[in-house]
């Protein structure tokens, strides 16, 4: 019974403060899709509960009558918010010649959606509070499903979500759900190093360190080669000292206490020689082929978004098992893509993602003559790392209606407007280590 007063207590709070402070909306909406309220109070619960449609609709009317105030976006984030509401534009225009117009209907349905929130993420959060309060959801939500994965682990003695015939909630199933967990690791390590309170900074690593080892549970080998590129990417790129390393050396030495004999055995598999590969690791590389292939004959608009799958039967230079014959999913983001609404199309959406690592990477490898606020540092530390890694981990598994990958994209241009707001306002105070006076302050995260 605690469950529903909970998830109906904060919904409806997140619902009425969204009316006079639509960004609220903005991370309650992020924040319920992680924390994914079906599945974990599933028991008392409706399944099909509409929880964001509700946070979405409460958004759109707070944002009419506080008069459609938000960011004035320019550079960097104007540019990548272009991108992707262009990208949604030709898929729609590809939809139009879909190859199988009820699956592309389906995927068109969430895509917007996704689009939307995307962009108003980047309208409302227009101060360093706003978007700290994103990470912070963002992290809190999945972090609560990593300690139940882990917790079911201790129970069952085995991981319920890597098994046949099961899945996570009603998204997606072992590889997807690995997808949204990469997507979110980076944040969750950057909060650890720049988080100013002892006890924030404790919650923030706990949570990495759980979303690592529910990354093993998952047994998805794409996760595990996403999860290694977000570690590598934040170890580069973080500003040194010794306070941070020794953070980070802690942090990597209890991850790797928890990687057993089976997680080991199960990444190496991925450098296994052609003949040794399992048929899973083995697929994916005919698969890549097909979706080369496919791509190569319908280059510009693809065959329908998502419709590419009803095509790798006729490109596919092996042996499908019958339920995969009329149809079977590409497990790439990229050729998911590219079959589906073409290369052009492909290019603006992976301009929506790497616009912010690219110019985060920047801003933090020169940090040390432009300081930045620590709550700019997290932002562009977290997304530049989690992007990363959300890429690597999709050329294995499709993630492309997943909110985590469009949250963490979205915080980052929210940090970059802001930051550019500031310089364009203040340009004295542009980079200085706290922020400017009408600026509300950050969570904690604002550097003493």
């Amino acid at each position: 019974m605690l469950g529903p007063i909970f998830v109906f207590g904060l919904l409806i709070y997140i619902c009425v403060q969204s009316l006079t402070r639509p960004y609220v909306g903005v991370v309650g909406y992020y924040g319920f899709a992680m924390l994914q309220p079906q599945w974990n109070w599933r028991w008392s619960l409706p399944p099909d509960f509409p929880f964001q449609k509700y946070i979405v609709a409460a958004t759109m009317i707070g944002f009419l009558c506080m008069g459609l105030r938000g960011i004035a976006l320019r550079g960097f984030s104007l540019r990548a918010i272009l991108a992707l509401v262009l990208f949604l534009a030709i898929a729609y225009l590809a939809a139009m010649s879909s190859i199988n117009p009820p699956r592309t209907a389906f995927y068109m349905g969430y895509l917007w959606k996704l689009v939307l929130m995307a962009c108003m993420a980047l309208i409302l959060l227009d101060t360093p509070y706003k978007v700290t309060a994103l990470l912070w959801a963002i992290t809190l939500g999945q972090g609560y499903n990593a300690y139940q994965i882990t917790d079911y682990y201790f129970h069952d003695g085995f991981c319920r979500f890597a098994r046949n015939g099961s899945y996570w909630g009603y998204q997606g199933d072992n590889n997807g759900y690995a997808n949204v967990t990469v997507a979110l690791m980076g944040i969750s390590a950057a909060l650890a190093v720049y988080a100013q309170q002892r006890w924030q900074r404790l919650i923030a690593a706990a949570i990495f360190i759980l979303q690592a080892h529910q990354l093993m549970l998952l047994e998805s080998r794409g996760g595990m080669l996403g999860g290694i590129a977000v570690t590598a990417v934040f170890a580069i790129l973080v500003p040194k000292n010794k306070l941070k390393i020794s953070r980070m050396a802690v942090i990597a030495t209890m991850v790797l206490i928890l990687a057993g004999p089976s997680v080991v055995k199960e990444f190496s598999s991925i450098f296994e020689a052609p003949e040794n590969r399992d048929s899973s690791a083995e697929s994916r590389f005919l698969l890549w082929d097909a979706g080369a292939r496919i791509t190569a004959d319908f280059p510009w608009l693809g065959v329908g978004p998502d419709a590419g799958r009803y095509l790798v039967p006729s490109y596919y230079h092996g042996k499908l098992p019958e339920s995969h014959r009329h149809a079977k999913a590409l497990h790439n983001l990229f050729f998911e893509l590219t079959t589906g609404v073409g290369i052009p199309a492909t290019v603006l959406y992976l301009a929506f993602f790497f616009m912010p690592v690219g110019y985060g990477a920047h801003a933090l490898w020169k940090i040390r003559k432009k300081p930045l606020p620590d709550w700019a540092a997290c932002a562009y530390l977290g997304v530049s790392s989690g992007i990363i890694g959300y890429w690597v981990s999709s050329m294995f598994s499709s993630g492309a209606l997943f909110e985590s990958s469009y949250a963490c994209a979205a915080a980052g241009l929210a940090a970059i407007a802001v930051m550019q707001r500031v310089q364009a306002t203040s340009p004295t105070e542009s980079y200085a280590l706290t922020p400017s006076p009408e600026i509300e302050p950050a969570l904690d995260l604002q550097s003493t």
